[in-house]
């Protein structure tokens, strides 16, 4: 069966977990170099995008996903994400391959 790529996201300090739950795929990926510091959330854009990367990948070797139009939605993550942390999310989102972001906790 063919599934549309519709993921959860949740950011934590050097940790992202991602689901899709038509799949009952759940991954909790770790950093495996800390993209988070004291006083932010996301500090080192490229070790972020290297753990979200990680994430879906996992997701995707489970198959049968059609990568036409997948969605994010950003569900969850620790303290606040200001604009420029908010861009890196978005960013790293649309280099993975997703065509639309939703951060779902401001819906």
């Amino acid at each position: 069966m063919i599934r549309r790529l519709d993921l959860d996201v949740a950011i934590y300090r050097d940790r992202v977990q991602v689901t899709h739950e038509a799949s009952e795929t759940f991954v909790d990926q770790r950093a495996e170099f800390p993209y988070s510091s004291d006083d932010a959330l996301i500090a080192n854009a490229r070790y972020f995008e290297h753990t979200l990367v990680r994430a879906i990948g996992q997701v995707l070797r489970q198959g049968g996903f059609s990568l036409k139009e997948p969605i994010a939605h950003v569900v969850r993550f620790d303290g606040d994400l200001d604009e420029w942390q908010r861009a890196i999310v978005e960013t790293a989102l649309r280099e993975t391959g997703m065509t639309e972001i939703i951060f779902a906790l401001e819906e």
